[in-house]
């Protein structure tokens, strides 16, 4: 760990300081004839304002260590005698799940930090990072990153594509939700030179084999793939809602 590590957490304006004045424009007024105690009439008190980001780094670098050697390096690094400093400790719950337990062969966590039931690690979507109850290392939540991967595969899916090809020089395209019949043609594979530029109608600028594109005054550029390499579309056909619907179902 980094001999800094504490400067570069704590070392952050709190929250509150921008505020102009203190909140107590009616603490020793005369108009009250009282005093309010030190503690009392604060509208906007400042709070705490860590920077756990590097924390939150260092911990997801420990995995596969026994926790008791990471938590006495953090320790060594952090003075718990500074009330500021202190208070990071209160914070290693929210990346590390130290509370886990066995139940017939698998892990289970707390479901939330401040409530005792217990869950399956697989449901435990919060808990990034946890110390095994049987070996005591620390171990990453591998289901909470393969429930992650399943939802943003399924997203994806989701999504209506943005290509689809209907033969070596035929595609469909979609652009700003409008779907379009993209016709393409290939360069020359000889006698012409790499820099022989060709207008592709679907990007709007002139092109080379190596798709390096030179806009032209006036026109605006679109960054367009195709499936196949070294081709340009020479003409391009706005796609009514009917074909759309035959080829790509309703969702489209």
């Amino acid at each position: 760990m980094r001999d800094d590590m504490s400067k570069v957490i704590v070392e952050r304006p709190r929250r509150g300081g921008g505020v102009q004045g203190d909140g107590r424009g009616f603490r020793n007024s005369r108009e009250r004839g009282s005093h309010l105690g030190m503690k009392r009439g604060y509208d906007r008190p400042k709070g705490l304002n860590e920077n756990l980001a590097p924390l939150r780094r260092w911990l997801h670098k420990q995995v596969h260590r026994p926790w008791d050697k990471v938590y006495a390096q953090l320790c060594s690094g952090i003075d718990r005698r500074s009330t500021v400093q202190a208070h990071i400790f209160e914070h290693i719950d929210d990346f590390v799940e130290r509370k886990a337990v066995l139940r017939d062969g698998e892990v289970w966590v707390p479901s939330h930090r401040w409530n005792r039931a217990q869950v399956p690690l697989a449901d435990a979507p919060r808990v990034e990072l946890f110390v095994h109850p049987a070996t005591g290392i620390l171990l990453p939540n591998r289901l909470r990153l393969k429930k992650a991967r399943q939802r943003a595969a399924e997203q994806r899916r989701a999504q209506p594509p943005e290509r689809v090809v209907v033969d070596d020089f035929t595609e469909w395209h979609r652009v700003d939700g409008c779907w379009f019949e993209v016709r393409l043609a290939a360069f020359p594979s000889s006698g012409v030179a790499d820099n022989d530029k060709r207008f592709d109608v679907m990007r709007g600028c002139l092109g080379t084999r190596h798709g390096v594109c030179h806009v032209m005054e006036g026109m605006s550029h679109r960054p367009v793939s195709y499936a196949r390499a070294f081709v340009y579309a020479v003409g391009k056909r706005q796609l009514s809602r009917r074909e759309v619907r035959a080829r790509l179902g309703d969702a489209h």
